[in-house]
């Protein structure tokens, strides 16, 4: 039997079902929604595209937040897209909020090219081979890269953007430089526009290293569609 948590988001009354024991959002979500906030401000009035919901987090609090924002939003894993549909709904944002069961290795099949203003994600962070696979299927999904992996959901963004859109992605610090090839070398869709470095306060790191992606456990890109 799944156990749930109901978590108040400190916002607007908003509150958030997860469950107990599965894939649980932490504050690499606030992270990415505060950056992309920062960026497009509250009165953004464009359309937006989310890789990978998991519990919802992210979006209910931008729809929230945003008044005039309209989002999609995917999720690959059935579970978790059952749980991120009872939060949309339980927060009266079935209005701002189209959410998707999908593979987010499908969208060209499922989705108009050049759609949206705007896309962002939280994705799988480790490659396969790196980091302790959970015996949880669903945390085993939500972090390591069986379902989908960096290239995927560039390859989503690049179809799903419109010109001039901005993507937003985050990741651990030790994914920079695979992150940074592939904006600088790689890709041709993108024109990179900004990191920006965050510290993990779970996490304790020296503070005499001299490159800033190295002093900090997580970092936020900001890239344009060309």
């Amino acid at each position: 039997m799944k156990i749930y948590t109901l978590d108040d988001l400190q916002y607007k009354n908003l509150k958030l079902i997860q469950s107990k024991n599965g894939y649980r959002s932490s504050e690499d979500s606030l992270i990415l929604l505060n950056t992309i906030i920062k960026n497009i401000g509250k009165n953004f009035p464009g359309s937006a595209f989310e890789f990978g919901t998991g519990s919802g987090i992210i979006s209910i609090l931008l729809a929230a937040k945003i008044q005039k924002i309209k989002i999609t939003a995917i999720e690959v894993q059935n579970s978790l897209f059952k749980i991120a549909q009872k939060n949309i709904q339980k927060n009266n944002l079935l209005s701002k909020i189209n959410l998707l069961e999908m593979d987010g290795r499908k969208i060209k099949t499922n989705f108009p090219n050049k759609k949206f203003d705007i896309a962002f994600s939280n994705p799988p962070y480790f490659p396969i081979g790196r980091g302790r696979l959970s015996p949880n299927l669903e945390r085993r999904n939500a972090r390591h890269e069986i379902l989908c992996n960096m290239n995927d959901v560039l390859s989503g963004f690049e179809f799903l953007l419109k010109k001039s859109g901005l993507g937003f992605m985050i990741y651990p610090s030790f994914r920079w430089k695979e992150f940074d090839k592939k904006m600088r070398r790689e890709n041709q869709s993108f024109v990179l526009n900004k990191y920006y470095f965050f510290k993990n306060l779970r996490k304790k790191l020296p503070e005499n290293l001299s490159n800033p992606h190295l002093r900090s456990n997580l970092f936020v890109a900001k890239f344009m569609r060309i």
